[in-house]
């Protein structure tokens, strides 16, 4: 008898030990997934938008921004088979606000962290249908406060003219260079 109870303990333990190794395993691949993903999504939206500023000023990124992100976006989302999305508590888009408690919680704990000078890390989270990968978004290039940082000192009246045309309730300006923007949330489904 005991050592049938023996065996189940081990079994068990065994059972469970497998289980959090492949969950560790599933964790380090979408973490590497999601990183390149961003990355890629970033440098897209980045390039369009750059080229955006050098035809036209900050005035016509805005209105490409407004035309052509999303856009930009759902293709990389459907080249890649996830979902990509832009979170912020300070958003230009509402699409970009938060919607679950997750994706509130997230933003909420990288603005504390980077509030008391934490490292900012990419998060995964797995649920029983979906993985759903955060990155923080920082404010990084000088040209993003032309449109994101102070009114009257890094954005032009022109240009927050065109901001509150096209986004009548922007809530994304008075950044700093290196400030945290928001987050990269991409979500995987039928892992």
């Amino acid at each position: 008898m005991r050592f049938v109870l023996l065996f189940i303990v081990l079994s068990f333990l065994f059972a469970c030990s497998s289980k959090d190794q492949k969950d560790d395993v599933l964790q380090q691949q979408y973490l590497q997934k999601g990183a390149e993903i961003a990355q890629l999504t970033q440098a897209e939206l980045l390039k369009n938008v750059s080229q955006a500023m050098h035809k036209g000023g900050p005035g016509y990124a805005i209105e490409f921004c407004n035309l052509q992100a999303l856009a930009i976006k759902d293709s990389l989302s459907r080249a890649h088979d996830c979902r990509i999305q832009r979170l912020a508590v300070k958003y230009r888009n509402p699409v970009d606000m938060p919607q679950s408690e997750t994706e509130k919680k997230q933003l909420n704990y990288y603005q504390q962290a980077f509030e008391k000078g934490q490292p900012l890390q990419p998060e995964v989270y797995q649920f029983d249908d979906h993985i759903e990968y955060y990155q923080p978004i920082m404010l990084s290039k000088e040209a993003c406060l032309k449109c994101h940082g102070t009114p009257g000192r890094d954005i032009a009246a022109v240009t927050l003219q065109k901001i509150k045309e096209r986004y009548p309730d922007d809530r994304a300006t008075g950044f700093a260079l290196n400030d945290l923007r928001g987050a990269w949330k991409i979500t995987f489904r039928n892992f």
